[in-house]
């Protein structure tokens, strides 16, 4: 016999996936069920404000669940006043009668005969499933439409994660958007590879800083690149020097404490990815866009971010991508993939949170429509969902099943999953 949980149970009530026969209760009432009731995830009986007609008789009340009668004794409710609330007791097996149930006018229903048995096999393929996606070889089943319905719940479930890690930085910077925004975006840029070394950045080299000097482009770059450490070897290059001579007065006036710059990764990576090119265009980015930082919420649509990360180098910074480097004709600018990227890491995350602290809902709304906006993003998690790829369209859809796979998939959380859910029906 396939051993199952009581969370089994739940969802197989939750989700009412019962053979279409009349429903009887052990001492032969016939029952309907009017609401099966909220699942409650805390202390208490299992589904709250459900509704039953018994012989005529419409009961509100709560439900409870347990895979043997006899556990309700063994979960000792007889003890807790909780339970007195209860209008039915549903078990998988009725092997015990309860003086409480008795006493309370409590019906009984039994679900051993009343389960499907391709609800029990499918549930039993996941189960022993060793896929990352346990569910992967019956992805079909679930309907395209469902499943892009749970994709929008998992797009938010996403979103929200980032509000609170968001949030966090937000209080370490008391209260301060701006600071908040350039810590994202800063360390989004540095993006997988020296994401956490631009964050570290962000926190030594505060905003107010940069943007006093946002009207003159070698400051900001001398900023930038020193305190990273970038300029502290000996170079012979005269831009070069001069930003190692605009830095060490800056670093004094300031009080600044400059990186290590073994922090900063170069191996493997094309030279446009360099963190020398990502802290020079960000520097440029802050000469031109200022109000960006200010107020990133006057950004309102996808062209418009866009735009403003259409970053063209200059000078030096235009066919070099390291101090002292040779002239190179390789192209130094920001990709379509990686300006998405931000929008989808900062920008999208940074409206929703906004929305949130705010309670302007027209900021949440718009990072949905930033991320409808951008490409489907390309990495291993959403290639394992391929048998839905037909449907999938842009990077809400990928976000959603980063977060489906990260929080349901690897947890193996199917029973809170509507696909399962459909594929168990």
């Amino acid at each position: 016999m396939l051993k199952f949980s009581e969370d089994f149970l739940q969802f197989i009530w939750q989700n009412k996936i019962l053979k279409p026969l009349p429903l009887i209760t052990v001492n032969g009432k016939e029952i309907s069920i009017i609401k099966y009731g909220e699942l409650n995830k805390n202390s208490g009986p299992d589904f709250f404000n459900a509704q039953v007609k018994i012989d005529n008789v419409i009961l509100v009340g709560n439900i409870e669940v347990h895979i043997k009668t006899s556990d309700w004794l063994k979960h000792k409710h007889q003890h807790d006043k909780n339970y007195d609330t209860i209008i039915l007791h549903v078990v998988y097996e009725h092997d015990t009668d309860l003086v409480q149930n008795i006493n309370h006018n409590v019906e009984v229903l039994e679900l051993k005969n009343l389960i499907p048995e391709s609800t029990f096999e499918n549930y039993r393929t996941l189960n022993n499933s060793k896929a990352k996606i346990p569910c992967v070889n019956q992805l079909h089943k679930c309907d395209d439409f469902k499943f892009l319905s749970w994709l929008e719940r998992m797009t938010i479930e996403r979103l929200d994660y980032k509000v609170k890690l968001i949030d966090t930085n937000f209080k370490l910077f008391n209260g301060d958007y701006t600071q908040t925004f350039y810590f994202l975006l800063l360390r989004n840029f540095g993006f997988k590879v020296n994401g956490l070394p631009f964050e570290l950045l962000a926190r030594n080299l505060p905003i107010t800083v940069l943007l006093k000097h946002s009207d003159n482009l070698m400051q900001l770059e001398a900023l930038l690149l020193g305190i990273s450490g970038l300029l502290s070897n000996q170079f012979k290059d005269g831009y070069i020097l001069q930003l190692q001579k605009e830095y060490d007065y800056l670093k004094h006036k300031y009080g600044l404490i400059e990186l290590k710059k073994e922090l900063f990764k170069f191996s493997k990576l094309r030279p446009a990815n360099f963190p020398t090119v990502r802290l020079v265009q960000f520097a440029r980015l802050i000469n031109t866009k200022p109000s960006l930082f200010v107020a990133p919420y006057d950004f309102l649509n996808h062209e418009e971010i866009l735009m403003a990360l259409k970053i063209n180098l200059e000078g030096y910074w235009k066919n070099h991508y390291i101090m002292d480097g040779n002239v190179t004709s390789k192209d130094l600018s920001i990709g379509l993939t990686s300006k998405e990227n931000l929008i989808i890491n900062t920008f999208a995350p940074f409206y929703f949170f906004y929305s949130k602290k705010t309670g302007k809902d027209d900021f949440g709304n718009f990072a949905i429509e930033l991320l409808n906006k951008c490409d489907l993003e390309e990495n291993s998690k959403i290639k394992l969902f391929n048998e839905k790829k037909i449907v999938l369209k842009n990077s809400a859809n990928s976000q959603a099943l980063i977060n489906l796979y990260d929080n349901y998939c690897s947890k193996k959380n199917c029973l809170n999953c509507a696909v399962t859910s459909q594929i168990l029906k």
